[in-house]
This record gives C-alpha cells, sequence and structure tokens, in this order.
C-alpha cells in the first residue's frame, strides 16, 4: 500500500470515529424501524392493527399446532414459534403486512432432519439447534448487505419447490385424515400411498368422519363466503377464521365423543377418537441449544436448505405485499429481523420462523396498517398457551390433519401457472417442474438444490450462447434494421455488397467469446466470398477443411441444390456490429475480438493484399464499453496514406521485418500505433463509431470509396473491387515498413 493509499484510508477512519456519535441515533433507527413510525401511531392505525391482530392470533394457533406435528414436535412448539416470531418482528420488521411463525415448508423440512437425527437428540434439540444456525447465518447475511443473492433465485422454483412441498404436506397428512393408524408419514411419497392401500381396512370409522366433516366444512365455508360475501368485511372474517371455528367445533365434538371413555390401568383415557392429549401450559425455561462437532457437520446441508426455503419464502412475500400497497422494504433489513428473531427464538422451544403468505394474505385483507399487529397476535398466542391448553387436550387429530390440507392447499400453484411459464419460456417451465417433482420424491432441499441448479445452468448457457443476429434493412425504411432469419414477415433488402451487420444480445464475455466468432465467422462465409489469394494444395494444413466447411454453409444458407460460388458473392468489405445490448466485456471478450478481426481482415484479403479496403464498425457502444475498445484501439481506423508507405514484396511467411529485426504480422496493421517516419497509422478522429445502424453503413460505404482512390491499386488489381476475385499472387505478401 502507497503513502497515499495509508493516507486516504487513516482519513476515511477518522472522519468515520468522528462521525460516529451523530450517526449513531441514525444507525439504531434503521436498525429497529418500530423508532421511526411509532411516534405516529394513531387510533385509526390502532383499530386495524387490532382486528388484523386477533383475527391472525386465530388462525396461527390451530395452524401452529398443526405445523408442529409435521414437523415432528410437540404442538406446544408450534405456539412457542408463533408468539416468538410474531412479537420480534413487530420491532425490526420493515413490512405492515407480514407475519411470521410455523409455516408448511419450512416444517417439512425441519421434520426431515428431525427423523434423520432421531435417535441420536431429541426432536426439541434439533428444533433448536437448526433454529439458531439458520438464525446466525440468515443474520450474518444481513450484517454484510448480502440480500443480492436472493437475485440468483428466479420465481419459477420458488414455486415449484413450493407447490412440492405443499403436495407432501398433504399426502403425509391423509393417512391421519383418514383415520388409517400405524402409517409412517415420514417415508416416502410412493412409500405412505402404498402402506396406506394395504393398511386400508384398519381405518378408524370416527376418525374418518370427524375428518372429513372438517375438511368439507372448511371448504363449504370458503366457496359460499367467497359467493355470497364478496365485498362485505364481516362476512369475509368468517372465511378467515374458518380454521379456528372448524377446530372448536370438532374439539366441541371430540369432547362429546371422549367424555365417558374408558380409561387404562394409569388413570389415562383410552379415547374414541385419536386426539392431542396433553398439552403444557405456560412458557419453557430458556435453554442453550448445544450439537456435538460431528453431527453438524452431517446436518450443514439440510440446514443450508432450511435457511435458503426461510429467506427465499420469507422476502419473496414481503416483496409480493410491498408491490401491493406501493411501499418499500430494505431486503437487508429484513434478513436482520428475521435472522434476529430466529437466534431468539432458538432459546425458548421454537423452530425456524419464517414469513406466512396465508397469514400476511389475512392481515392485508384485515386492513393492517403497522407492523404493531403482530404484536398482538403473539400475545393472543401466549393467552392460549396460559389459559386454553387444557381445551386442547380434545382436537381431533383428523382435524388438525384437514387444516392443514386446507391450509397448505393454496400454496400449490393450479396447472395454469406451470402452463403460463410454458408459453413464456421452456427454460422457466423446466426449472419449475424440476424443483417440483424432486422435492416431491426426494425432499425439499434436494428440490431446492436441483431447481436452482438447474436455474444457474441455463443462465450459464444463454451467456455462453447468447442470441446473434445477422441484420437486414426494411423495405423504404432505410433506418430500421430486423433479424434475418424473421424477416421473411417483412418485406427486407440485403445490406450493400460486402457490408454484414450483426447484433450481439449479451456482454461479450470469456463464455461467449469463441461461439461470437465462430457465429460471425460462418455468417460472413455464407454471405461474402474470400478476397485473398487462393492457396496451393501443397500450402495447406493437414487439417484444413474451410472449403468443404464454406460449401455445406452455403448450402444450408441458399438450398441444398444452389451453386453458389465466389463469383456469385461480393467481397466483403465492412462489417457493423450493434453493441447497443452489450452491456459489458471482459479481457477475454476483447482479445476474441481482436482476434475475429484479424480473421476477418484475412479473408478480406488484405493479408494478401495489404492495401485492400475492410473495417470493422460498432454502433450503440454503452460508455463503459467504448472507453475499454478506444483503450485498446480497436475502433481507430487505418489511414490509407501511410499505407502509401508499404512496400510490398514477395515472400512465403506473410511477415514483417522493422529495421532492429522484429517481425510483425501483415495482419497486425491498424491493431497497434505503429509510427512510419514519425506518421501515426491512425486517424485522429474516432471514424469507426456512430450512433446508428445506417450512419455507419454510410460511413463504411464513403470510406471505402475515398480508400479506393487514395491507395494505388495491386499489380493483380485485387484490391477494393468486386469485379476481379481470382486473378494475382499465389505466393504470400511481406510487408516493410520504410
Amino acid at each position: 500500500m502507497s503513502d497515499r493509499e495509508l493516507k486516504e484510508f487513516g482519513r476515511s477512519i477518522f472522519s468515520w470515529v468522528k462521525a460516529f456519535p451523530s450517526n449513531t441515533p441514525r444507525y439504531i433507527a434503521e436498525r429497529l424501524p418500530i423508532i421511526k413510525w411509532l411516534p405516529k401511531y394513531n387510533r385509526t392505525w390502532a383499530l386495524r392493527d387490532i382486528i388484523a391482530g386477533v383475527t391472525v392470533g386465530l388462525i396461527v394457533v390451530p395452524q401452529g399446532m398443526s405445523y408442529a406435528k409435521i414437523a415432528g414436535l410437540p404442538v406446544q412448539h408450534g405456539l412457542y414459534s408463533a408468539y416468538i416470531g410474531a412479537i420480534f418482528y413487530c420491532f425490526m420488521g420493515t413490512s405492515k403486512d407480514l407475519t411470521i411463525g410455523p409455516t408448511a415448508v419450512i416444517s417439512l423440512i425441519t421434520g426431515e432432519l428431525v427423523t434423520e437425527l432421531s435417535g441420536r437428540m431429541t426432536a426439541q434439540e434439533v428444533a433448536a439447534i437448526s433454529c439458531l444456525c439458520v438464525g446466525a447465518l440468515t443474520f450474518i447475511l444481513g450484517v454484510l448487505r448480502l440480500g443480492i443473492i436472493l437475485d440468483f433465485f428466479p420465481t419459477t422454483v420458488l414455486v415449484g419447490y413450493t407447490s412440492g412441498a405443499a403436495a407432501t404436506i398433504v399426502i403425509q397428512q391423509i393417512p391421519k385424515w383418514l383415520g388409517i393408524p400405524n402409517i409412517n408419514n415420514r417415508e416416502a411419497v410412493y412409500s405412505i400411498i402404498i402402506n396406506m392401500f394395504k393398511a386400508i381396512k384398519t381405518l378408524k370409522w370416527l376418525d374418518l368422519v370427524i375428518g372429513l366433516l372438517g375438511f368439507f366444512l372448511l371448504i363449504g365455508i370458503g366457496l359460499a363466503v367467497d359467493r355470497w360475501g364478496r365485498g362485505r368485511f364481516s362476512i369475509q372474517l368468517i372465511k378467515i377464521s374458518r380454521f379456528f371455528i372448524v377446530t372448536v367445533l370438532a374439539t366441541l365434538a371430540s369432547y362429546l365423543i371422549n367424555k365417558d371413555a374408558p380409561l387404562d390401568a394409569k388413570g389415562a383415557i383410552i379415547p374414541r377418537i385419536s386426539i392431542l392429549k396433553t398439552v403444557p401450559s405456560g412458557l419453557p425455561h430458556p435453554l442453550v441449544p448445544s450439537i456435538t462437532a460431528d453431527i453438524f457437520s452431517e446436518i450443514v446441508p439440510k440446514l443450508f436448505a432450511i435457511a435458503l426455503a426461510t429467506i427465499l419464502e420469507h422476502i419473496a412475500i414481503a416483496k409480493a405485499f410491498a408491490r401491493k400497497n406501493r411501499y418499500a422494504v430494505d431486503t437487508n433489513q429484513e434478513l436482520l429481523a428475521l435472522g434476529a428473531a430466529n437466534v431468539t427464538a432458538s432459546f425458548f422451544g421454537a423452530y425456524t420462523v419464517t414469513g406466512s403468505f396465508s397469514r400476511s394474505a389475512v392481515k392485508f385483507q384485515c386492513g393492517v396498517r403497522s407492523p404493531f399487529a403482530g404484536f398482538i397476535t403473539g400475545a393472543l398466542v401466549l393467552l392460549a398457551l396460559f389459559f386454553l391448553t387444557p381445551a386442547f387436550f380434545y382436537i381431533p387429530d383428523a382435524a388438525l390433519s384437514a387444516v392443514i390440507m386446507v391450509a397448505v392447499s393454496v400454496l400449490i400453484s393450479p396447472p395454469s401457472v406451470f402452463i403460463q411459464y410454458y408459453k413464456v419460456n421452456l427454460w422457466d417451465f423446466l426449472s419449475s417442474q424440476v424443483a417440483l417433482w424432486v422435492t416431491i420424491f426426494v425432499s425439499v432441499e434436494t428440490g431446492i438444490a436441483a431447481g436452482v441448479g438447474f436455474s444457474l445452468l441455463v443462465l450459464l448457457y444463454r451467456i455462453a450462447r447468447p442470441n446473434f443476429r445477422l441484420l437486414r434493412q426494411i423495405k423504404d425504411r432505410p433506418d430500421v434494421f430486423v433479424d434475418d432469419y424473421v424477416g421473411s414477415t417483412f418485406d427486407t433488402v440485403p445490406s450493400p455488397h460486402g457490408v454484414l451487420v450483426f447484433r450481439i444480445e449479451e456482454s461479450t464475455t470469456f463464455p461467449n467469446s469463441d461461439a461470437f466468432k465462430s457465429w460471425v465467422l460462418d455468417e460472413v462465409y455464407k454471405h461474402t466470398r474470400f478476397g485473398g489469394r487462393p492457396k496451393d494444395t501443397r500450402e495447406k494444413l493437414w487439417s484444413d477443411d474451410l472449403d468443404v466447411h464454406i460449401r455445406n454453409l452455403r448450402k444450408i444458407a441458399h438450398g441444398a441444390n444452389s451453386n453458389v460460388s465466389d463469383d456469385n458473392l461480393p467481397k466483403l468489405r465492412a462489417i457493423v456490429f450493434d453493441f447497443s445490448a452489450v452491456n459489458n466485456i471482459d479481457s477475454t471478450g476483447l482479445q476474441g475480438l481482436f482476434d475475429l478481426r484479424d480473421l476477418l481482415k484475412d479473408y478480406a484479403g488484405t493479408t494478401d493484399y495489404p492495401t485492400t479496403f475492410f473495417e470493422v464498425h460498432f454502433v450503440g457502444i454503452q460508455a463503459n464499453v467504448l472507453r475499454i475498445l478506444e483503450l485498446s484501439g480497436i475502433t481507430r481506423p487505418v489511414d490509407p496514406i501511410a499505407l502509401q508507405k508499404i512496400e510490398v514484396l514477395h515472400e512465403v511467411d506473410n511477415e514483417v521485418k522493422h529495421d532492429g529485426g522484429a517481425r510483425v504480422t501483415a495482419s497486425d496493421i491498424g491493431s497497434a500505433a505503429l509510427s512510419i517516419n514519425g506518421v501515426s497509422p491512425f486517424l485522429k478522429e474516432e471514424g469507426l463509431v456512430h450512433l446508428t445502424i445506417r450512419d455507419a453503413i454510410d460511413s463504411a460505404l464513403i470510406r471505402s470509396e475515398n480508400w479506393e482512390k487514395s491507395v494505388p491499386q495491386q499489380n493483380d488489381n485485387n484490391t477494393g473491387s468486386d469485379s476481379d476475385s481470382n486473378s494475382g499472387h499465389k505466393d504470400k505478401t511481406e510487408i516493410h515498413y520504410v
């Protein structure tokens, strides 16, 4: 580090320390958004927040218990997660609509982890350690402001794995919903279905009736309200609260059925239908999660899957409701809030929490005005934990399964969504299907990894093989150019003889440099002829099959029965590159551009006839790309006056010798600023960069005409003219600078 850099670093540190006292309150306010909105709180907000908070509380109590069962945990742990997440987010969140707590997808992945570690750790220990690790990772991402990494996870993958996870949950709940006992719902989906049919004769009829009644009552309430309650908020509340209503009714029916049930030898009830039984009241003592290094290293992949699903679900929901309500959410602050909530929750018996789409939608429908509604929801859950746990004893398992199935069914995207993906983009459709089916038949974390991995491969392929276009002018519209391959829908005219216009629709970087070069050369071979001397067979390399390649290309382009020869095609005079879609160019891309230009110059004939005209023009270059091209010298044209200083000799190796013995090939003319008797071979004006394609073509034609007038013609009359292509010398050209 230089002295200057050290001084600048020292000044920046001093400025930061000096500004620290004044910036501290602002920083705290940014990390705790409640400081900004609480002073503006009013009665109107309070009324709407109370309605939203209570309504969501009535939903999250049965949902929290149901999701805990999906996670393989006692039902009270779902309530612990519900109150901590809702209250904590109130202080640090930036979305008024979002509510965080237990969700179906996270519960499913947590349940897979609990099953994997059963026998070595209790379910509560697994849930706590996963909650702590996910929270810590999320918080670190927020501190480092790495929310940008979420841009690499497409919506199609999110829709696919969410639908797959929801479908998996529904299938897992069917045995309990139908009252079929002794089915391990932690097995693969196909195993659950097979075992369920094998055990169909053992189903419990009372459980079946409770499950079916609960399910159809939930569906019926929703359909009835949608049909007759539109625009009436009081009736909409019935639909919103239907999970609570059905749970209460099912619990009441269960109590009436089981109140006279016999007792076992220990005095415990032998229920006639499957019920939750004892649910501890109050809150657990805080405990520090602990885990051995061996187990931790074993579960790291699944922890990353939980973290990824947690973050994606949360941010996607926050952004969706922010767009709907036209306010902004801070992605990095959301990561901090989510991370802090999970770290705190891990000490109080909770498992991983994230944003819930269904409950957030309810808050939105209730007209929530601020994050304070989450505090009310958390308080209601706490009241349930302290005073309602005796009533939880009789909640039927079949009814909870019905609640789960209906609740998660909204996460299953209908076929129309995937059909739309197919119509818009095949790759989007395929990525959603990969995530969907791998999630269903393998696991959620594998589904996420497969979907994201597939999408990244598609992204890399699109970068490596972008769309290249050969453009033609629309007839009677000299300033409008379209793709040659879709030009059949337009009345187009070809470009002037020997001038080809190309567009690249991606940045020119190392993955696509070779593909770009090969494609341009192939198009040049199709539409123009070789401008140099024909090579003798003895001079060709053993691997040189360019003539065959060109013939095949022309047959494809002009028809298999066509006999297109060099006599029917113009010489290459200029290439115009439309770089309006090129946002960046790296070193490999720049080198590829130089290599391409040199190959095109050879094909145009400048190697054999150094005074032959050929130029590469550029259109629509963005400022950052133009700076790189200007520094490289590729945008500077060759001065024809300088070429009059060239003495043409006939040698075999086609190389250039300086007085000092250095050797430079003829293709280097124009690629480096060589001085000839103190005269630069480059014009001072930047004549190869243009605003429009028409300007570039006109410039190339004018410069070609001026070139032919300025440069003496070769003996073989081969420079600048399309009429005499095959005359000339057999041997290569050596150029001496004098």
